[in-house]
């Protein structure tokens, strides 16, 4: 494992398998950072693994959150300066599935391939988007973290890490992030997918809201041979509710390029690819 300890006005990267071939860029949810991706990172050592923490958590607290866009360019040049070839897969779930897809999106050049999980790429609306707006006055308590670790499922040695890495993201940056994403990444710029001709596999756990599940479609109107999948059984946070399903799954993808055939087919009328 290297780590990348760059200037405070940067973003923090971790690296894992330098000397391997393809690069895979690991793209974390909106209440963690880079380590929550650390165990995926370290089981698949036939790839280079990068592990940014995105702007306003961990590492890279000290460089606040902007906006979607400039995320996006941020790591397109972390990408062509660190990612072997100047390329990478990426990896995301829930914002960084939503980050993911706008990097794609707006920088095919520096993906291979897309998988990501969970994008809330419609954004939020109603009691649900009142709610989790309301939920940013509690991040300064520790107890909202411990709460939040049960909700997670998060195995009992990662909670105190997780309730850190809560308590420390930068309070601008999450008041700029989540009505952002809450406001779902506009039309305009999702229509940038379809310059992208890589391999793409979005996927729902089974028992997400059906909002989530229906923003699947908006990857795949506009990537007709993308792929739509609902993991089997799974809450949001699958990667650490069945790690070995999220693995099998990933594997099986930077692989073949086809989904895992453990995961299961969304029937929508406007997925493509069945």
């Amino acid at each position: 494992m290297n780590s990348s300890a760059n200037s405070p006005s940067k973003i923090q990267l971790t690296e894992h398998h330098p000397d391997a071939d393809e690069s895979v860029l690991f793209l974390h949810g909106g209440s963690v950072a880079g380590w929550s991706w650390t165990e995926q990172a370290k089981a698949l050592p036939d790839h280079h693994s990068l592990v940014p923490d995105l702007p306003g958590f961990g590492a890279s607290a000290g460089h606040p959150w902007t906006d979607l866009s400039t995320t996006a360019d941020e790591l397109a040049d972390l990408v062509r300066e660190r990612g072997h070839g100047g390329r990478a897969h990426v990896v995301g779930l829930s914002l960084g599935g939503v980050v993911g897809t706008a990097l794609a999106a707006r920088h095919p050049d520096v993906i291979r391939s897309v998988f990501v999980t969970g994008a809330i790429l419609q954004g939020v609306r109603g009691f649900a988007r009142r709610a989790g707006l309301a939920q940013m006055r509690l991040f300064a308590l520790p107890g909202y973290w411990k709460t939040m670790a049960r909700v997670y499922r998060l195995p009992p040695d990662s909670v105190d890490h997780f309730v850190r890495t809560g308590l420390g993201i930068d309070r601008t940056s999450i008041r700029r992030m989540v009505p952002e994403i809450y406001d779902g990444v506009p039309a305009g710029d999702l229509d940038g997918l379809r310059r992208f001709t890589g391999p793409v596999l979005a996927i729902v756990g089974e028992k997400e809201p059906r909002v989530i599940r229906d923003a699947l479609d908006e990857v795949t109107s506009r990537v007709p041979h993308a792929f739509a999948r609902l993991a089997p059984g799974m809450h949001h946070v699958w990667d650490v509710e069945d790690p070995d399903l999220f693995h099998d799954t990933l594997t099986h993808w930077l692989t073949t390029g086809e989904p895992s055939p453990a995961l299961l087919p969304v029937r929508s009328p406007r997925t493509v690819r069945g």
